[in-house]
């Protein structure tokens, strides 16, 4: 299943789709990436024009520090053309499969947006928050450009479209 949905990523730029958006999600058998930005890398070294995006990473599932860098790191193997998309994850299977409650996705997933939009632009990770405590970080490799027109909200919610507009975000994919 895995190598068959390759196989059809690898068409999008052959067919002359401008963007391909990839999802992650955890444990359920529609989707079969728990780890989008693992596959836009693949799919990064794989094309020369598609911009790719991230649709999106949920934020209170990883580390925002690990997720900053990341995106850094796929934005220079993709030559610029990532798009950030995040989200707060609204499944209450791929929660509980983390371990996570619930309740908190709205605080961890505000606390997480802050620290990684703020890291994308200055190269330098931290936060004092409840969640994500972190001590100020160089992030290596910096980013190479700005991420301000290229960051966007996987957004569900009123109050997920609020945070977003809030945080400055590009757009919004509901």
């Amino acid at each position: 299943m895995v190598r068959s949905g390759m196989a059809i990523w690898d068409l999008t730029e052959p067919l002359g789709f401008d963007v391909s958006w990839c999802v992650e999600h955890h444990f359920p058998s529609y989707s079969m990436v728990p780890d989008n930005l693992q596959a836009l890398a693949y799919l990064a070294g794989r094309t020369k024009r598609i911009l790719l995006g991230s649709a999106g990473v949920i934020l209170p599932w990883n580390d925002p520090l690990r997720v900053a860098e990341k995106i850094v790191l796929l934005d220079h193997l993709a030559r610029g053309r990532l798009m950030f998309g995040m989200g707060r994850g609204l499944a209450k299977m791929e929660y509980t499969g983390f371990r996570q409650d619930m309740n908190e996705a709205r605080e961890r997933f505000d606390e997480a947006a802050a620290m990684i939009t703020t890291a994308l632009e200055t190269g330098v990770m931290e936060g004092n928050g409840p969640f994500y405590p972190q001590p100020r970080v160089q992030l290596r490799p910096a980013p190479s450009r700005s991420f301000k027109d290229r960051t966007y909200s996987v957004a569900m919610s009123p109050d997920s479209i609020d945070a977003a507009a809030e945080l400055g975000f590009a757009g919004i994919t509901p």
